[in-house]
């Protein structure tokens, strides 16, 4: 058990090449005043995949003083490139987020009451015609539960990826993430707590029940241009004992707001702006 709050930043869906340049400024002096144990990233760094697109988001990342944990995105590959899309999809974020990567590796806090693993749930291109929709490699998920199944039972659980398994309700965006209905009941499985997510650009947060703590799939905003039902932002989670909060931050002209989304010791809060909870997982 924690003594002291754990605290994680999460946010996804930067997109840097069409990045807002304040809610960056925002999100960076926020991060410096309340000293995260973590940063969770899911996804879509970049807009279109660009070096330089990296390079830029290296940068703003290296001044974080907490460490980055972080997925790709559908953005994430050379977006107007095809060839390197289905040759090297990947091979950029790689390179340019060595050691900030989170997928097929664990990253324990707190002595390891804490266990945090990542997961690519993008691809370059796909055989149905919305390639930027999510895909589960059943393999690559057992891995990733393997990493996080050990340790001691307390020990929080946690998975990054970027597309919802599971369609949030009031979604401004579709989401059809293949196989995500049986990755939703591995996770259960497993006794994964929360699942990490981007891509629809508002924050959200789905309670589905596990047989030791109630699971959640829960989603950042967006620190980018491309805003869709909310202002740019990011959300807080603070892990205490047996109870997870998610706060959602709202970045607004040169103020934040800050609201109480989730709870696990709540039953009245979890969703998207008061959307609908998930089905439970089976």
């Amino acid at each position: 058990m924690t003594v002291s709050p754990v605290r994680l930043m999460h946010m996804s869906d930067i997109h840097f090449g069409q990045e807002d340049t304040h809610a960056l400024r925002a999100t960076a002096a926020f991060a410096e005043s309340n000293r995260p144990d973590a940063i969770l990233v899911a996804g879509d760094i970049t807009q279109q995949g660009r070096r330089e697109e990296f390079a830029a988001a290296r940068k703003w990342f290296d001044a974080f003083e907490a460490p980055v944990i972080m997925a790709p995105g559908n953005h994430d590959t050379p977006i107007i490139h095809l060839a390197a899309r289905v040759a090297d999809p990947f091979g950029r974020y790689e390179r340019y987020m060595e050691g900030l990567d989170g997928v097929g590796r664990l990253v324990e806090l707190r002595d390891g009451a804490i266990r945090i693993c990542a997961l690519n749930t993008a691809r370059g291109v796909q055989t149905r015609l919305n390639w930027a929709d999510g895909v589960i490699d059943i393999k690559d998920l057992t891995r990733a539960l393997e990493l996080l199944s050990a340790g001691p039972p307390e020990a929080w659980r946690l998975l990054v990826c970027h597309h919802p398994l599971h369609e949030p309700g009031l979604s401004k965006v579709s989401v059809d993430t293949k196989r995500g209905r049986r990755a939703l009941d591995l996770c259960a499985e497993a006794h994964v707590d929360a699942i990490f997510t981007g891509h629809i650009h508002d924050a959200f947060a789905h309670r589905l029940e596990n047989s030791r703590r109630p699971m959640v799939q829960m989603g950042s905003g967006t620190l980018s241009t491309r805003t869709r039902g909310s202002r740019p932002g990011f959300c807080v989670v603070e892990i205490q004992g047996d109870r997870l909060t998610q706060d959602v931050v709202s970045i607004e002209g040169d103020g934040l707001n800050i609201s109480r989304n989730y709870d696990s010791q709540s039953l009245s809060l979890g969703g998207v702006a008061g959307g609908t909870p998930a089905p439970t997982a089976r």
